[in-house]
């Protein structure tokens, strides 16, 4: 095959793709027929309820009050003030007592072991603690040379030097 034979051919094949681009892009600018949205109709505006309702629900909330399980009002009508000073008095609710973080300051002694211990509830830092020595609700049920065993109502805490576990 020559050379003047492929360009001829060459540019036979560029007039046919850019007619069919030409074409291509003529239609293209063409939207799609499509069926236009319909606009939905506005919902009908609900009427006010009437006052029978309004006093059938006051009714059925006041029945069945989900705040209080006697359905009745409370005997002592709320007065802040003076749940403050009943508070202050050690009645009401109070929360449960914050665990204690306790460290292993020393141990000093020879058998028998005592150990100095900073976190002990109502206690002052470096408490000087010994086997059997009571604060409160916790016991100290061991002091050996390397560890100090505290006993509380639900927890038992082994100190040793640089960890708690």
């Amino acid at each position: 095959m020559n050379t003047a034979t492929l360009e001829r051919s060459l540019f036979a094949l560029t007039g046919v793709l850019l007619l069919s681009a030409s074409l291509r892009w003529r239609d293209a600018g063409k939207p799609p027929s499509v069926a236009p949205a319909g606009i939905p109709r506005a919902r009908p505006i609900a009427r006010p309820p009437s006052d029978s309702a309004l006093e059938d629900a006051e009714d059925l909330t006041v029945t069945n009050d989900p705040f209080r399980l006697s359905n009745s009002p409370p005997d002592v009508r709320y007065d802040p003030v003076n749940e403050a000073a009943q508070a202050a008095r050690g009645g009401g609710f109070t929360p449960p007592p914050i665990r204690p973080t306790f460290v292993l300051k020393a141990i000093v002694g020879g058998p028998p072991w005592h150990a100095v211990v900073d976190g002990i509830p109502g206690q002052p830092q470096g408490t000087v603690i010994r086997q059997g020595s009571q604060f409160d609700k916790l016991l100290v049920r061991s002091v050996t040379r390397d560890s100090v065993i505290i006993q509380g109502p639900d927890t038992s805490w082994v100190l040793r030097f640089g960890r708690q576990r």
